[in-house]
């Protein structure tokens, strides 16, 4: 009769005790016989019997006849068992030197090479049957384990169980809390994986270089300058200053911050610098609508033999339209299909978008004018001053992007009540004068305020797409945005 699933492991499982017994070869072919003989197998049938804590000889098996069996179980891992074929050999070897500290490094070379498989294909299903059987025979003490798996489940957008295993690991090292900050930040929960860091911080975990990689991305996206710039000044104290990882982490979060300046000097300073590099000095150039810039920076990467990957050329094609460079950027859109063998991948859906929209509209009169801010009043004395001192110096407002069905009087009011106005004027409030202002928003500027701006002060924002630095009655994207 078929072999069910928990007889076949029970099965499995005895005659690797027997083998062990016996410290004879006569139980493993039985044992395979049952195995190739299940309709349906587990983690635990390929384990059974082998790295089991009661039997000791087992700790000798072959790492890579463990490591075909997974191709058994798993078919789509085939292509990569060649190159994981050499992580048994160096499990072979430490197993078979016998001792307590030999196996337990071989159990961590194993788990860290068997669990980055799950996550490459989002296999977290499998990937939690490795933790059952971690959990069972107690190995979610020892750290690598446990790191690959907070590492497991944050590749598969699983950060609560990364954080969950983390938080029960007995001993945290430096491995195992740059696996959960860094899965917190590739999952964009950049709150929690600053709040993580300044834990480690507090542990008086003593940072690598690694550390400083995982964190950075989180002070860009929030545009965290003052954070960013202390962790500038650890990398200078630490001397990790000539790491190409981390020196491309500060240009890209000091260009996403608002100071491209800064972000090319670090730049212009790496040595070898790599695609990495190239690309988030391009970008940064890009965001900040210097087109130009960005293009040769594009050619000089060509030129130094580094060859331009689908995300340098998106950033390219970005910059020529942020310039309605129309003519170079069919040029490169050209070259990404012909020259570098790159396909498309994304596409407008413009029946959803229609959609949201919509939607939106629906919406957005019962969410304008917040009242929340305790200086609420405070800061629409400060707008009605601005305007009138605006008006005298020749602004007229412009309501035709404001989409409600209201009257003019009404569309004004709305106007004034955009988001960027009233941190412009909170800001003039709270800061001495001839101080640069920085306003962050996630949506584009309006027309009207991209006017207002412009009468007020040396400003710099920064919407969905780049960045405006206003100044003297002009802005950087030429009102081309």
């Amino acid at each position: 009769m078929d072999i069910h699933l928990t007889t076949g492991n029970a099965l499995i499982n005895m005659y690797a005790k027997l083998q062990s017994l016996a410290e004879s070869e006569w139980g493993e072919s039985d044992r395979r016989k049952v195995f190739d003989g299940m309709s349906e197998r587990t983690v635990d049938s390929l384990f059974a019997g082998q790295l089991s804590k009661e039997n000791k000889d087992a700790q000798a098996i072959s790492a890579n006849t463990v490591l075909r069996r997974f191709v058994d179980i798993f078919p789509q891992l085939g292509s990569c068992f060649d190159s994981r074929s050499r992580i048994g050999s160096r499990v072979d070897s430490c197993v078979k030197k016998g001792d307590g500290k030999r196996w337990a490094e071989a159990r961590h070379i194993y788990f860290s090479a068997i669990l980055p498989i799950f996550a490459q294909y989002v296999d977290v299903a499998k990937g939690k049957e490795i933790h059952g059987y971690v959990i069972r025979y107690s190995f979610e003490k020892d750290m690598y384990v446990s790191s690959s798996l907070i590492n497991m489940y944050s590749r598969c957008s699983r950060v609560e169980d990364s954080i969950r295993v983390f938080k029960v690991t007995p001993q945290r090292d430096i491995i195992s809390w740059n696996s959960v900050i860094a899965g917190c930040v590739q999952n964009s929960m950049f709150d929690k994986g600053l709040r993580l860091f300044r834990q480690m911080l507090r542990d008086n975990v003593i940072l690598g270089s690694v550390s400083f990689s995982s964190i950075m991305p989180a002070c860009a996206h929030l545009t965290t300058l003052n954070l960013g710039k202390q962790l500038h000044g650890y990398i200078l104290r630490c001397g990790f200053d000539d790491n190409v990882f981390i020196s491309s982490s500060l240009v890209d979060m000091y260009a996403k911050c608002g100071h491209i300046r800064i972000a090319r000097w670090i730049f212009d300073g790496i040595k070898g610098r790599d695609m990495v590099s190239w690309t988030a000095m391009i970008m940064g150039c890009d965001l900040h609508g210097y087109a130009q810039d960005s293009i040769s920076l594009f050619e000089q990467m060509k030129l130094e033999g580094i060859r331009p990957n689908h995300v340098a050329l998106a950033a390219i094609l970005t910059a020529c339209s942020h310039a309605s460079m129309i003519d170079e950027g069919r040029r490169y859109f050209d070259q990404m299909t012909e020259e570098y063998g790159i396909r498309l991948g994304v596409h407008k859906n413009v029946d959803l978008a229609e959609k949201v929209v919509t939607k939106i509209f629906e919406i957005d009169l019962e969410n304008t004018d917040d009242q929340s801010h305790p200086q609420h009043d405070e800061i629409n004395d400060a707008i009605r001053e601005l305007l009138e001192k605006m008006e005298q110096a020749g602004y007229v407002d412009d309501t035709s992007e404001v989409p409600h069905n209201v009257d003019d009087e009404q569309k004004k009011y709305l106007l004034y009540g955009h988001s960027e106005r009233r941190a412009i004027a909170f800001g003039i409030m709270s800061t001495p004068a001839g101080t640069t202002i920085r306003v962050i928003k996630n949506i584009r500027v309006c027309v009207d305020c991209h006017t207002v701006i412009k009468f007020i002060s040396e400003i710099v924002v920064r919407d969905n797409s780049r960045f405006h630095h206003f100044r003297d009655g002009e802005c950087s994207c030429g009102d081309y945005w």
